[in-house]
């Protein structure tokens, strides 16, 4: 499990070039790398917005249209490079515009339905209203929710690219069974309980799911890095991100 060139780690080296940082002041060049990170971006940040649409009172299929059109609105008129803030966080930028968006754009913007030209997320029904969990939803203002789905859902790509690390180097079946270490799950085993089950001393256990722990805090981290604009400001997205999920678990 070694460290992803380019991306900071454990206090480490550069940004990676999905720096949203990279996305805005690549408004004026159309930069292929920027438009796969803005792709990356959208990809995070549907799930949260959704969730906010729906939170706000809109119907399921009301709040997809919203969602789509929202993001065809953003990457059109290029709204990432109007701005004064390479500076700052691209989930508080991102909860702006769409804010925004919804005061004064959307009737404007009816005729981008579904995303026009701009085909980024793959967005249906089940799954977007599986995220938004109308039941646990219901005590959350928009904002809280739109930060709760954020930070599920950079948490949970950040495992399935651990889990992918592990399926290339043959260990899938050591992740699966020890993902419960990680994924924040209400019961997690004891060390002894999962020595049985996957037939390793309790201090062998107890290396992987060090070396795991370490190797997804670097991927978070990496995720984090992404969406913000300078290196002290990741430090302070991860204490929001890890209170978020302590808070929800």
């Amino acid at each position: 499990m070694k460290g992803t060139p380019g991306t900071l780690q454990e206090g480490g080296a550069s940004f990676a070039t999905t720096h949203w940082s990279v996305v805005a002041q690549s408004a004026l060049t159309d930069q292929p790398d920027a438009a796969r990170a803005l792709a990356q971006l959208c990809e995070i940040y549907w799930p949260p917005i959704y969730s906010f649409v729906r939170r706000r009172g809109y119907a399921p299929p009301d709040a997809q249209d919203l969602t789509q059109s929202f993001f065809a609105y953003f990457l059109r008129t290029k709204a990432y490079a109007r701005t004064d803030q390479l500076q700052g966080k691209f989930r508080c930028f991102l909860l702006a515009s769409v804010k925004h968006y919804l005061a004064n754009d959307w009737d404007r913007a009816q005729a981008i339905r579904r995303g026009g030209d701009f085909q980024f997320i793959s967005l249906d029904q089940e799954t977007a209203e599986t995220l938004y969990d109308a039941a646990g939803a219901s005590d959350s203002t928009a904002e809280r929710l739109f930060d709760s789905r954020w930070a599920k859902t950079l948490a949970g790509r950040a495992l399935n690219s651990l889990r992918d690390e592990l399926h290339a180097e043959g260990k899938l079946e050591l992740f699966e069974q020890l993902k419960s270490f990680l994924a924040g799950d209400t019961v997690i085993p004891s060390y002894d309980e999962a020595a049985a089950r996957i037939g390793a001393p309790r201090a062998t256990v107890k290396t992987h799911v060090h070396r795991l722990r370490r190797r997804y805090r670097e991927i978070v981290r990496r995720e984090i890095a992404r969406t913000v604009s300078s290196l002290h400001e990741v430090d302070d997205e991860l204490h929001y991100l890890y209170n978020i999920l302590a808070k929800a678990a």
